[in-house]
This record gives structure tokens, sequence and C-alpha cells, in this order.
């Protein structure tokens, strides 16, 4: 990454004082609407694991329109879409790059009965850890943890689904429960469709089920043609200090407004997929307004027979970053790891070490992100991977 190309990222970051509130609506004192929108424009370089070569590119991780509001005091509403990774590469082919449609993100309606239920439904964020249920505008780094969300392609909710309109990046289609349970309690549970079976739920013209073509042997996990059991999602949280609301997404860190210790445990199944997390959050304000943010988390995945691509694996991700107010500034260190239970040339054992500094103009609304990452994976005497890294400065510009 030069230094010209860097120097052009950060002018751009001139631009972030223009970063406002929403635009809202009142309608008859009854209802209530806003427009938004999020936009992170970053800069990468990655290094090739065989060839060692290196690839500069420009690209708009994020772009995001965004639309949300009440109707009375119990329903809340949210809308928003995306159009990821514009102007990445997107084939093996020279010349192509990434220039997709934008696509329906979230579509939620969400009856609050009381505090410790709430009822969402829609097109939902689902997740059963505190990194995946992370807002990607409230991230404290530049993005999610590497290894959180490994079930979403498996599952069919990866970027490739959503940019064939077959499901949106990292969403589920259902229902979801949320509350608080008392002062220190917080849970999610998720009802969704999961993984579908393509030849299943075909209704002809008369009325009368289609018949299902036999699902393939991989695919099958036990069940048979006809029956497409729905995906369980459970997040259980325990606060020490303050909550975090048991919100609709959280965020990697309150800049010092609230005082979090928390500790999430969470299980997530269809049919034989199975995933085990648990996670600790701490957001601590501290002494002159700054604030220590620390975020560990663990999973444990197996897709079994049912997602046969979800290799058994134990993974974990620590996170510390250190805010100080009068600067603005954050240095922020990542650690990851990934255990695969029988590592292959494709499914390797791998470390990865991040440093990054952010730079919060306006906390989350704007900021200004750069982060190193060194990427080494292990078990490598039959392949011909070696280490590697990723260069990102990102700016992200947010209005909601």
């Amino acid at each position: 990454m030069n230094k010209v190309t860097l120097l052009a990222l950060a002018a751009s970051a001139g631009f972030a004082s223009s970063a406002q509130a929403p635009v809202s609506l009142n309608i008859a004192d009854v209802a209530t609407a806003k427009l938004g929108f999020q936009g992170q424009f970053q800069l990468q370089s990655n290094t090739d694991p065989v060839v060692q070569g290196t690839s500069n590119n420009f690209v708009m991780r994020r772009c995001r329109l965004i639309a949300g509001g009440t109707i009375g005091d119990r329903i809340d509403w949210l809308f928003d879409t995306d159009a990821p990774n514009l102007g990445k590469i997107g084939s093996n082919i020279d010349g192509q790059k990434n220039l997709n449609n934008m696509y329906v993100q979230d579509a939620v309606l969400t009856y609050k009965f009381c505090p410790g239920f709430v009822l969402d439904g829609g097109i939902l964020t689902i997740d059963p850890n505190h990194n995946g249920l992370t807002s990607s505008a409230r991230y404290l780094g530049n993005d999610a943890a590497a290894y959180a969300g490994l079930q979403n392609t498996p599952l069919g909710n990866a970027a490739t689904a959503a940019l064939t309109g077959s499901a949106p990046f990292a969403r589920e289609v259902g229902l979801s429960a949320r509350g608080l349970l008392g002062e220190h309690f917080e849970y999610h549970l998720g009802v969704t469709n999961g993984y579908r079976n393509s030849g299943n739920d075909k209704i002809g013209v008369t009325g009368t089920a289609t018949p299902s073509p036999a699902l393939p042997a991989a695919a099958a996990g036990g069940t048979s043609a006809g029956n497409n059991a729905l995906r369980t999602t459970f997040r259980l949280q325990y606060d020490l200090f303050d909550h975090e609301g048991a919100g609709y997404t959280v965020a990697e860190t309150y800049f010092g407004a609230r005082k979090i210790v928390s500790f999430g445990l969470g299980y997530d199944r269809q049919d034989a997929y199975k995933q085990v997390t648990g996670d600790v959050f701490v957001d601590l304000p501290l002494a002159g307004g700054d604030v220590f943010t620390f975020n560990g988390n663990y999973w444990r995945y197996d897709g079994g027979s049912f997602l046969p691509s979800l290799a058994r694996q134990k993974d974990w991700s620590l996170q510390a970053g250190y805010n100080f107010k009068h600067t603005g500034l954050e240095p922020i260190l990542r650690v990851e790891s990934r255990r695969m239970d029988t590592p292959t040339a494709s499914a390797l054992d791998e470390d990865r070490q991040c440093v990054g500094l952010a730079y919060w103009m306006q906390a989350q609304r704007a900021n200004l992100k750069l982060f190193y990452n060194h990427i080494a994976p292990r078990n490598l005497a039959s392949t011909s991977q070696t280490s590697y890294h990723q260069v990102t400065a990102q700016l992200q510009l947010l209005a909601w």
C-alpha cells in the first residue's frame, strides 16, 4: 500500500464532519419514519498465500440504505439494503470486478410486549455469539472476527447466495424472541428456515404436493425428502453491571456510555449440524473519559452429515482496545486461531495476529481505521501455502 493511496483515503475523511443524524418524519403523532445510510470505503492490500504476489484494491465494503421507524408505542420496523464489496475482483476472469445489484439485507417487524419479551419477524440477524450479533456499523475493528458465522455459507446465507437472490448475507427468515430477564440477564431465541432442501415444499397447480427428488447423500443428514426441519438458535447473556438492552443487534464498544462486563453462551442447531459458542465482553469507562474494551469468543462448529462442508473445528478470537478520549485514537490488538479436528490441504489450522489503529472522529458515525493482519496456516507439509498478510484502511460514514 503506497503513500499516495493512503493519503487519498485519509483526505476523504475530511468529509466526515458532514455525517449527520438520519432524516426523520413524524406522521400524525402516531408513527415515525427515518432514513439513513452506511458507507464503508476501504483500500486493501493482500499478498497471495501461494505465489506471494501483492494485490492492491479500492473496495466499497458496504453500501447500505436504511429505513426504520415506529407505529404507536409497541411496533418498530426496519428495512435496509446492501451492495457489498463493490469494485472487488468478482471472478477468475481478468478484468471483471464485483458491480452487483443492491439487495434487501434486513426486513424486520418488531412487537414489544414488554421488556422481557420482544418478538421480531422477517429477514433477521440471527447468531448465537456476541460478535455474530454485532451490527456491521458498530464493530471495534474493521470487520467481524475471522471465524464468526462460519455456518452461513453451508446454510445458504453467504454473499454468493445474496447476490443470486436466494438469501441475504448472514440473515435468516423466521421469528426471534428477545428480552431482559431482570437487570442482569438477556436472551435471544430464534426459529428460522436454515438450510432448505430445494426439492421440498413444492405445491402443484391442483393444490397437491409435487413429488420431491431424492436428496444428495451429502446433504440428506438422515432426513427424507419433503422434510425441512427448522433451525433453532439460542443465546443467554449475563451482565455484571449495565445491560445491553437485548437489542436486535449489539455493539463492540459504547464509548463509555455504559459499563459492560458480560458473559454469553450460545447454541445453534439444525438436524445434524450444531454449534456451541461462548463469549466475554468488557467495555469499561475509565478516569478522564478513556475506555478499555475487550472481547473474547470461542466457537465449536460441527456440520455433521447435514452440513458436511462445515468441518469439525475449535476456533477462538481475542480483541482489545484502549480509547484515548481526548485524541480520538484507539490502538487495537486481535489474536485468532482455528484448529481443525482433521486438518486437510483445503482446511488447515490457522493463526492470525492483527494490530490496528482507529480514529474516532464522530464515534461510529465517522471513523478511520488502519489494520495489519498476519495469517499463518499450519500443517503445511501437504500444501504450498505460506504465511501472508492483509493491510486495510477503512473509512466509515454512518447516518443512523
